[in-house]
């Protein structure tokens, strides 16, 4: 007979309970306020579930245990009932019977406000950062501690005996005869809970006991008041987590036990800000969501009955999910949440950044101890703010450049250098001061100011919609038919989309786009003594086998002369490069290759690697070109932020090319394994003129290692 006898004081031994009896366990519950009084439900016909609701000693415990005979005693009671944990521990190894005391994880526990210290100066300096009042409980000894810190003296209260010592040393550290709470235990939790009502008490300090310190009843009132609460030693909780309670139990009985929850999380598209602008599968996904995170401002025909959160940040997200998580395992085990998202999910929305940390923290959930998930992702488009500028004016973006200013990813600086160059220019501004400093560099531009037309969409699909324009000669086929009004002397504030129109960029010939191609000549860049330059046959190779499709984040480690990263700048146009280089001489020569050969794209960071990248976005694309014994660590770096990306290893020493050697064996132990590799060693050699004849040079042979990120089994 399958049998479990589970003492229960928390809110994972009911959910045991209720489980156990799900699964046709025959179970026999027994809850007293000593354990924590927290009652399953009551047992129906079809769940095989006893209840025995009373305070048991040893004896007792013993008696029951052999009456029911079961296969196994779970101890389940709250983890400050120590005692009762104790006496339970006690009772099952006279009765016999194997035992397991289940604990709780952290994050699940309700009372999250419980706190442990090892000393009383731990103690205060904690509660120096807090406000509202505190109950020290630790006697009078104890007091000096908290009594000389300005920030505590005048919100101290103190329950203490009622003995003329205890009440002389309050006096001697000037705490008022009204902060002094003179009474001598027990305490009950009902005498605990009056207690911090009436004087309003937020923090309570008190000493890990056993039953006649009355500890338990403490800490219970206290989570009953949202008080917290302070311990000075307090053990750490041993036992096993529910997880593995299960696990244990299913093994015991031959039965799959854990809990299955499904999670869809939806990232859906708003559009630019007016409901009618959405796509019917978007708001389709938002009616079926019973959680919102991110704006507010939908109409409440959308949010009613759901909660809204306004997080769109991945760590701000995940917090919730995981309490969501945490419910739907004692409820209904479905999580339908909607992320939204200004615009269009693949347009400066964050989508890939929340990808990134949603799966990555199934990929945690899936291996850890708290049940198991079924967790699937989905992205519903929507309608960007360039998209809507664009079909305004009745013009394309296929082959403009597209920045975000109200984040990191573009600055107006970069966006004056790149003007010059671009047909077609698209900004997300942050308000009313990015659309006049364009404006302001466009009208200062002479003799070139006729090249440029500037169009700036203010409240793009809302009722207050406007198209300001200040146009130049040749504004555009379709430009003519859309409705704009001139600059007015002074901006309404609100969200601003801008287009800039150069009819006659200085890259093209009469306007058109020219495409530019790899391998420029080493002769094109500047050079500098000692710095080295990656030679035009190995950068061609090199940057072939990254195989960039845009928009790429590429992180370029040692760039030295900044030759790929420049090649890279010329060639991608919506992307971002960083030039990453720890010595200053390079970092420099690397910005003068940027302006001589106007590479916009990209940004040079002064900083070693890995430590300079967890400040940089999460790169879709890595370039090692130097890394003096910290390849590995690059490697992980780079795997934990962007577990799918492509990499590329340039090696000219015998010391990097054996890292890659040991890369390539697998003999590395490290969470990630290299996928698809392609290693080739380069011996390139160049003729060079001997009087009347010509021979050849070799250069240092290198070796190029591209491979795709992949996490190793069982990592």
């Amino acid at each position: 007979m399958k049998k479990v006898f589970l003492f229960s004081g928390t809110e994972e031994g009911k959910r045991l309970a209720r489980r156990l009896g799900a699964a046709g366990i025959e179970t026999t519950v027994a809850v007293s306020e000593e354990y924590g009084t927290v009652m399953p439900e009551e047992p129906g016909k079809e769940v095989p579930v006893e209840l025995i609701h009373r305070d048991m000693d040893e004896a007792e415990m013993v008696s029951f245990i052999r009456s029911v005979d079961p296969g196994i005693v779970v101890d389940a009671t709250h983890p400050y009932a120590l005692e009762a944990s104790r006496r339970v521990r006690n009772a099952a190894e006279q009765a016999g019977i194997p035992y397991i005391r289940m604990k709780r994880r952290s994050k699940d526990a309700p009372d999250r406000k419980v706190f442990l210290f090892s000393d009383s100066k731990d103690v205060a300096t904690a509660l120096e950062k807090t406000s509202g009042n505190v109950l020290i409980t630790t006697g009078a000894d104890s007091l000096k501690e908290y009594a000389e810190r300005e920030g505590l003296k005048d919100r101290l209260y103190v329950r203490i005996p009622p003995e003329d010592r205890s009440i002389e040393i309050c006096d001697s550290l000037g705490i008022p005869r009204e902060r002094i709470i003179a009474m001598k235990g027990p305490f009950s939790k009902e005498i605990n809970r009056a207690t911090f009502l009436n004087y309003e008490i937020r923090h309570l300090v008190t000493k890990q006991s056993d039953r006649s310190g009355n500890f338990v009843e403490k800490v219970f009132a206290a989570q009953e008041t949202e008080t917290a609460v302070y311990v000075l030693g307090m053990p750490q909780e041993d036992g096993i987590p529910y997880g593995e309670v299960l696990d244990r139990l299913g093994e015991l009985f031959s039965i799959e036990l854990r809990d299955t929850v499904t999670i869809n999380v939806s990232l859906v598209g708003v559009g630019p800000g007016n409901t009618d602008c959405m796509t019917a599968e978007a708001e389709r996904a938002i009616r079926e969501a019973d959680v919102l995170f991110g704006t507010s401002e939908l109409p409440e025909t959308f949010r009613s009955g759901k909660q809204v959160y306004p997080y769109v940040r991945g760590e701000e997200i995940l917090p919730r999910l995981e309490q969501l998580l945490w419910e739907a395992r004692q409820g209904d085990p479905h999580v339908r949440a909607a992320v939204l998202l200004p615009g269009d999910t693949g347009f400066h929305s964050g989508s890939m950044g929340l990808i990134f940390y949603l799966t990555n923290w199934r990929r945690r959930m899936l291996l850890s101890d708290t049940g198991r998930i079924d967790m699937r992702i989905r992205t519903y488009p929507g309608i960007s703010p360039v998209q809507l500028m664009a079909a305004r004016l009745q013009d394309h973006w296929d082959h403009a450049f597209v920045g975000d200013l109200s984040g990191e990813e573009t600055t107006l600086q970069e966006v004056f250098e790149r003007l010059p160059y671009e047909k077609r220019t698209y900004l997300l501004a942050t308000g009313v001061e990015d659309v006049e400093q364009l404006r302001k560099w466009v009208l200062e531009k002479d003799p070139e100011r006729e090249r440029y037309s500037l169009y700036a969409g203010y409240q793009l699909s809302m009722r207050e919609e406007r198209i300001f324009a200040d146009e130049g000669q040749r504004p555009g086929i379709g430009a003519e038919d859309a409705l704009c009004d001139p600059f007015p002397d002074i901006l309404p504030e609100g969200a601003y989309t801008i287009m800039i129109r150069n009819c006659a960029p200085a890259s093209g010939d009469g306007g058109e786009e020219v495409q530019v191609l790899t391998g420029l000549s080493n002769d094109e860049f500047l050079r500098e003594k000692e710095i080295p330059l990656i030679l035009e046959e190995v950068r061609t190779i090199a940057l072939s086998k990254l195989r960039i499709t845009e928009p790429a984040v590429v992180c370029d480690i040692g760039s030295n002369s900044g030759s790929i990263s420049v090649e890279l700048g010329r060639l991608l146009k919506n992307s971002k490069i960083y030039a990453i280089e720890k010595e200053k001489e390079r970092a420099d020569l690397v910005r003068r290759n940027i302006k001589h050969l106007s590479a916009h794209s990209v940004t040079v960071v002064e900083g070693e690697a890995p430590d300079i990248l967890e400040e940089l976005p999460a790169p879709t694309h890595l370039l090692v070109e130097g890394a003096e014994g910290g390849l590995f660590r690059i490697l992980q770096t780079v795997f934990n932020r962007s577990p799918g990306a492509r990499a590329v290893v340039l090696a000219d020493t015998l010391e990097l090319k054996s890292e890659l050697a040991q890369l390539l064996s697998g003999s590395i132990p490290t969470e990630y394994t290299i996928l698809e590799p392609e290693y080739i060693e380069l011996n390139v050699s160049h003729n060079r003129k001997l009087g009347r004849h010509h021979a050849m040079k070799a250069d240092n042979p290198v070796a190029i290692l591209a491979f795709r990120f992949g996490r190793r089994p069982g990592a």
